[in-house]
């Protein structure tokens, strides 16, 4: 038998070499060992390096979820603060604006001027209106003290008068039928008894004058209640001029309009010369300490509790994170307070999820190192509980 050829080494590009080399080589050489099969060929370095790369993509992603596990967020959310219509009380014309956009302000500083001679004139009328409705009630209050003691004086004298009147009648008729007595005896005479019954006739008339004396001492004094009803509305109209008075000078205050509380001025529209009228807008004063207004999903709603922890990111200052809590979820869905509020029962229906305000305040802190305006955009995270 004959023996077989040991095969021949091969090179790199896999060609045979001559057989002089083969035959200079060792007879015997070790087991070589199998080569990995990343290794094999030349595209085996990229595919470690893609498979490197994907196990780091995995790890990442498998932190990140680690992460966000149990936080509920959203990107539908915006810097709120108090924005006040600064806007005049009155109809008047502006004559100075003292504060220019962007421009701080404390409360009670003046903002706008108006023109102040119509509220002057007004004043002035008002004081007049005042002096005359004393000077009114002033005369009536004379005048029925004068008339409640004239007819005090009147009821008395006619009381005596009729006193008198009764005791002279009394005398006369009893004069009248002693004489008749004596006529009939003879002890008298007839022009005796004409006088008695004269005297009775006299008599009988001051009674009745008397009696007319009293009914006009009794409507004198109705006339002194009448007066008396009269200075009652005297005096209600003299504090109905005060009233005036008092409205008059708080108008007059009114052409000076006045910063409400502290802040920033912004979207100035008020221009010296210009015609105002009441609740016409002048400016806006943004004050307060800025807010989150977060609109979460109604899915997110069960995640949501008052005092949670939250970080807030603002588009305008990326890489900073501003903490703060929820203070308080809106008692509606924002398509309840809506101006038109959706009316599912008319079939026309399309099933929309809704949101639920929820209010966070920013820690103190992080608002003095950075100017939060209202309406930037923000997005916010809340870790359920």
């Amino acid at each position: 038998m004959g023996t077989t050829a040991p095969p021949r080494p091969q090179t790199a590009t896999g060609v045979s070499a001559p057989a002089a080399t083969s035959a200079a080589a060792p007879a015997a050489v070790g087991p070589v060992a199998p080569q990995a099969p990343w290794r094999r060929g030349p595209g085996g370095a990229r595919r470690l390096s893609l498979l490197l790369l994907g196990l780091g993509v995995a790890a990442a992603g498998g932190t990140w979820l680690l992460s966000q596990r149990g936080i509920v967020s959203t990107d539908d959310a915006q810097l709120q603060a108090h924005l006040t219509l600064i806007a005049s009380r009155l109809p008047g014309t502006i004559t100075q604006v003292l504060v220019q956009d962007d421009q701080a302000v404390r409360a009670g500083d003046p903002l706008v001027l108006l023109d102040p001679r119509d509220a002057q004139a007004r004043l002035r009328q008002a004081e007049a209106d005042l002096l005359q409705a004393r000077r009114e009630a002033e005369a009536l209050r004379s005048a029925t003290g004068a008339s409640r003691a004239q007819a005090a004086a009147a009821l008395d004298q006619a009381h005596g008068e009729g006193i008198a009147a009764a005791g002279e009648l009394e005398r006369a008729a009893a004069d009248v039928r002693r004489l008749e007595t004596l006529v009939g005896e003879g002890g008298v005479s007839r022009q005796e008894l004409d006088r008695a019954r004269a005297a009775y006739s006299q008599a009988l008339g001051a009674g009745l004058r008397g009696q007319a004396s009293r009914r006009s001492a009794l409507a004198s004094l109705e006339e002194v209640t009448v007066n008396r009803r009269k200075l009652a509305a005297a005096e209600a109209r003299i504090q109905q001029a005060r009233a005036a008075l008092q409205q008059a000078r708080l108008n007059l205050s009114y052409d000076r309009v006045v910063a409400p509380a502290a802040g920033r001025i912004g979207a100035r529209q008020a221009e010296p010369g210009s015609q105002v009228q009441p609740g016409q807008p002048l400016m806006t004063l943004v004050s307060g300490v800025p807010w989150v207004e977060a609109n979460f999903k109604e899915t997110q709603l069960d995640a949501l509790r008052p005092g949670q922890p939250a970080e807030v990111r603002v588009d305008a200052f990326p890489g900073r994170v501003f903490h703060g809590r929820v203070i308080g979820l809106a008692p509606a869905s924002g398509a309840r307070f809506a101006l038109l509020p959706p009316d599912n029962a008319t079939g026309n229906f399309t099933k929309v999820v809704q949101r639920v305000t929820a209010r966070i305040a920013l820690d103190p802190a992080a608002l003095a190192t950075a100017r939060l305006v209202p309406g930037l955009s923000v997005q916010v995270q809340v870790r359920r509980p």
